[in-house]
């Protein structure tokens, strides 16, 4: 029941108990002057009183229906609060647990030839060899996953893998915005993104040596096509 609805019911309960008094208090009134009483009207200060109380009783119940649904409203007012700074909450939670998934910034320019790249110069074929066991190295990777576990006898490429380098790569675009790649830039995206490695150091013997049997990777794919 809201407050004006409850402070008309009490008003109409004030007004019963007026009609009902009033007639009392007048016979009683006359009465009292008929019987010479020094005060015929005695007993009207105890109907003013029983008013009074009624009246106070009315107001009582009125302010503390009142004061009822302002703390009602404030319960449900704080809540709405904390429901939402707790979706909020959630939601820049979300938010940053998705960036921490991704690829960071770093790790993007990680990847990518240094300006003043050189690559490591040796044999091609002692690279070659070096480079298939390093192709099968579980060890480079923090998950336990080689170069070979995705590319099984040649598996996994995509076509564009026959293509000359350096050329477009799905996965170069996508998560690292990269339009061109390199082979060894190649090399490099599979070290932090499949394997969840730190990428090899530019200009080492290991990059040459995966780069060089890449390319004999490579080759066999076309030879498939």
């Amino acid at each position: 029941m809201s407050t004006n609805e409850h402070r008309k019911a009490l008003l109409r309960k004030l007004s019963r108990n007026l009609m009902v008094s009033v007639p009392m208090m007048t016979v009683v009134a006359v009465a009292g002057f008929s019987a010479g009483s020094g005060a015929p009207f005695g007993l009207v200060p105890s109907a003013e009183a029983a008013q009074g109380e009624a009246e106070g009783e009315a107001k009582g119940e009125a302010e503390g229906s009142a004061k009822g649904e302002g703390e009602a409203e404030g319960r449900a007012e704080g809540e709405a609060e904390g429901r939402a700074e707790g979706e909020a909450e959630g939601e820049a939670e979300g938010e940053a647990e998705g960036e921490a998934e991704g690829v960071s910034a770093s790790l993007k320019k990680a990847v990518r030839r240094p300006e003043d790249y050189t690559p490591y110069q040796g044999n091609v074929a002692d690279l070659r060899a070096q480079g298939e066991k390093l192709f099968n190295d579980t060890s480079l990777s923090s998950n336990g996953l080689a170069c070979a576990t995705c590319h099984v006898n040649g598996g996994l490429y995509n076509p564009t893998f026959k293509n000359e380098y350096p050329h477009v790569v799905a996965m170069g675009q996508r998560d690292f915005g990269m339009d061109m790649v390199y082979l060894d830039e190649m090399v490099q995206i599979c070290m932090v993104a499949p394997m969840a490695a730190e990428p090899l150091e530019w200009g080492s013997e290991e990059l040459a040596a995966l780069t060089e049997y890449s390319r004999v990777e490579q080759k066999k794919f076309i030879d498939k096509q």
